[in-house]
């Protein structure tokens, strides 16, 4: 599907570690396609317009979790939240509930891997990552959250993703 990883990568970046430690991303990216295609109009033909529409969606998911998550801590055990307690996409449930046990194997793996390598970056690094490539801001918009200059946030970027390029392993 288009724009699936970087949806992914977007959602593990929004959720932080203590939302990630009580739903599990995957659903979330769920439930923003299904947020998504509940829309009455056509999902965007346009790349940039889609991916527009699914962060704005994604944020907004991240949201209705922290809420869901703040009104839970009422009680004193910390444990994962159920997908009723956040979703608003009941009308269009997945046919399952869970993938296959093949597809969780390498779905967690493959998480496990991108969120292992993106935790070991310094802070600047994950930050420009997460402004530019998961919040989609353009260059001058990361450099004024920055309070730097944009040559200064397009260098930053490139040595940021080789950098967790590498840590992967992937060749440059």
């Amino acid at each position: 599907m288009r724009h699936e990883r970087r949806l992914r990568l977007l959602l593990l970046h929004l959720m932080g570690t203590v939302l990630r430690s009580r739903v599990e991303p995957e659903d979330v990216v769920q439930e923003v396609w299904l947020r998504a295609l509940a829309i009455p109009e056509p999902l965007p033909d346009d790349d940039d317009a889609l991916w527009r529409l699914l962060a704005r969606i994604a944020r907004n998911t991240v949201v209705d979790i922290a809420r869901a998550v703040r009104a839970s801590k009422r009680t004193a055990v910390v444990e994962p939240l159920l997908r009723t307690s956040w979703t608003r996409a009941s009308a269009r449930e997945p046919a399952a509930d869970t993938a296959g046990p093949a597809t969780r194997l390498l779905l967690a793996e493959r998480q496990g891997d991108l969120q292992a390598a993106f935790d070991r970056l310094t802070a600047e690094h994950r930050r420009v990552i997460g402004l530019r490539q998961f919040e989609g801001l353009s260059a001058a918009e990361a450099a004024r959250r920055m309070g730097r200059t944009e040559t200064a946030v397009h260098s930053l970027f490139r040595r940021a993703l080789a950098a967790w390029g590498a840590i992967l392993g992937e060749p440059e």
